[in-house]
């Protein structure tokens, strides 16, 4: 067996040739005393010139060869002794000794051959070790890369979904909500489905389909809505029954009941319930999402029902309210109760009535720019001002958002031109200060008559709203009357 690593293993076996050359080293000189009959002295000599080639035979060919070289030695040298009648006690120990040699570099050998035995185990459990460790931290890296790219989509989110928690008004929330849907994915088609919780089971009352941005097109356009058809109901029914997400793999099979609906484009299907309280007031669906995206959908669906119900709430408030908490002016609803109130006795009496609709100019780009709190403040200053230019009679609401309207009985076009010009002059001139900041703000005003422009509230508000649309589009910060 060879003494020490593979590589010396191997440049034995290379060596194999030059054994013979060996054995005649060992052999030369016991084989010269037998010849030549030298005394027994010279063979001790001989002995200690055969050990040290048999030593180096064992270290370069292993021990059992070592024993072959020892043995031919052994042979020759009591030969020669016996010959030469000069045996005695020391030779017969150093023969003895010489067959002994062999075992110490068998016994090395073994040592050896099990120290770089378990060395080899060794490395090659810690090479093993170091590649699992390897593939376990790149496995570590790319999981570490996706949970980068969740929690940067998560974030995107839950920036989008702040901002609709700040909209109280559906039209808004769900344009900002469309914001979020385009975070996730731009090819999808999302709509909303209201459920009616009047009722004893799931019945779809209003759908607003959610369209992405298109060029050239008011923001408005993007958002339709209108009364839910079948397959809402249908919807509304089986996604309560089930009491969780519906969801439908591309390709759809073509057997499927909402295949009919749903076309035969194949496009996966999500529909997902909008609880509040674990009573369900609407439906999310999605066509065309990847199923990657499902678990931001359903986070986005649970904002979305947040976001509905206070809606709803705040509505109901707004109905039983009279006047706008910020301005102090009558709300909508209200405005337009009085004002149908004021159109009758104007009819009765033969008497006109005169109907501005006030816009403020670029209101939106002052809320980016300063904040909502410095918008506020400039929504009550306007409303103030408007005070100052009507008379007790006259009615005044803030209509939506930065909209107000103003109902002038028995007043002519002219005169209520005239007021119209008088107050947007006045907010022209005014400096709105808030919270160390100064602006300037200005407004657009249509005007429309009773009974000119329309004879009942619907029309009326049509005419001033088209007059106000005529006024922003000729450059704000004017007063334009209805023509029609």
């Amino acid at each position: 067996m060879p003494l020490l690593s593979a590589d010396q293993r191997k440049r034995t076996s290379s060596k194999k040739g030059i054994f013979p050359v060996f054995i005649i080293l060992a052999l030369i000189l016991p084989l010269y005393c037998i010849l030549s009959r030298r005394q027994p002295g010279v063979y001790l000599f001989t002995l200690n010139f055969s050990l040290v080639v048999i030593i180096a035979a064992a270290f370069e060919f292993g021990a059992a060869r070592s024993y072959l070289i020892s043995a031919l030695v052994s042979v020759v040298t009591f030969v020669s002794m016996f010959s030469s009648r000069g045996f005695g006690l020391p030779h017969f120990a150093s023969i003895i000794f010489l067959n002994l040699v062999p075992i110490i570099p068998s016994y090395i050998n073994k040592k050896y051959t099990e120290y770089f035995s378990l060395k080899n185990s060794t490395l090659a459990d810690s090479r093993r070790s170091y590649d699992e460790f390897t593939a376990e931290l790149n496995v570590l890296k790319e999981l570490n890369i996706s949970l980068q790219n969740q929690v940067h989509d998560i974030l995107d989110l839950y920036e989008v979904t702040k901002n609709m928690s700040a909209s109280l008004e559906m039209g808004e929330m769900l344009r900002i909500f469309r914001e979020a849907v385009n975070k996730i994915s731009k090819s999808v088609i999302t709509k909303v489905i209201l459920i009616d919780e009047s009722q004893d089971k799931p019945a779809a009352k209003v759908t607003y389909e959610i369209r992405n941005p298109s060029f050239g097109k008011p923001a408005s356009s993007d958002i339709r809505s209108g009364p839910s058809g079948e397959f809402e109901q249908i919807l509304a029914e089986a996604v309560f029954a089930r009491k969780e997400m519906i969801l439908l793999k591309s390709p759809i099979d073509k057997s499927h009941p909402f295949v009919p609906y749903l076309g035969d484009s194949g496009r996966s299907f999500i529909a997902l319930p909008l609880l509040s309280e674990k009573i369900p007031i609407g439906i999310l669906t999605i066509v065309g999402a990847e199923e990657e995206h499902t678990e931001s959908f359903s986070i986005l669906a649970e904002q979305l029902s947040l976001e509905l119900k206070k809606i709803s709430l705040y509505e109901r408030i707004q109905e039983l309210a009279i006047t706008d908490g910020l301005t102090g002016l009558y709300v909508r609803r209200h405005f337009i109760e009085r004002l149908n109130e004021e159109l009758t006795r104007c009819k009765k009496h033969g008497l006109e009535l005169s109907l501005l609709m006030i816009d403020l100019d670029h209101f939106k780009q002052c809320n980016d720019t300063h904040g909502h709190l410095v918008g506020d403040i400039a929504l009550k200053e306007i409303a103030k001002i408007m005070r100052e230019y009507v008379r007790q009679v006259d009615l005044v609401g803030r209509y939506g958002g930065e909209e107000f309207v103003i109902a002038l009985p028995d007043t002519d076009k002219k005169s209520a031109m005239n007021v119209a010009e008088r107050m947007r002059m006045s907010v022209e001139k005014h400096k709105f200060r808030a919270y160390d900041e100064t602006i300037a703000m200005t407004i657009s005003v249509g005007a429309a008559n009773f009974p000119e422009n329309g004879e009942d509230v619907v029309k009326l508000i049509d005419r001033a709203d088209q007059a106000l649309y005529k006024a922003k589009a000729e450059g704000r910060n004017r007063a334009v009357s209805s023509n029609g």
